[in-house]
């Protein structure tokens, strides 16, 4: 366990953890929404399977999240992966996601990492 988990468990953070890209590509619910936050030429250079690109820094983010709301995509209650580059915009849009309500939003990292660890990429 890393220092910071062993400290978010003794303080009771409430900041949600994020698994190793190993244990992503094991154990990940395959019916739940994957979400790559990346700009669209990103996206388009390869990403995983199955994944849904909504870019966390396009203004009309929350916009889009609401659309796949609206077709029933995604879930408020329900898991929701987010990935980009490094880790750091899925965890911007982890955040932005649990503003608005959602609540098993999971931040799986950088798409190096898991594609280095055998998620399926596309």
């Amino acid at each position: 366990m890393g220092i910071l988990s062993f400290l978010g468990r003794l303080f009771g953070s409430s900041a949600p953890s994020r698994p190793s890209p190993r244990d992503f590509v094991a154990q990940r619910d395959p019916s739940a929404p994957v979400l790559d936050v990346r700009t669209p030429s990103e996206f388009a250079s390869g990403h995983l399977r199955g994944a849904l690109n909504v870019d966390v820094m396009s203004p009309d983010f929350g916009k889009r999240v609401e659309t796949l709301l609206s077709k029933g995509t995604l879930k408020k209650d329900a898991t929701v992966y987010l990935y980009c580059r490094s880790g750091n915009r899925s965890g911007q849009a982890e955040g932005m996601l649990r503003r608005m309500g959602f609540t098993e939003t999971v931040n799986v990292g950088a798409i190096g990492s898991l594609k280095a660890a055998g998620a399926e990429m596309a």
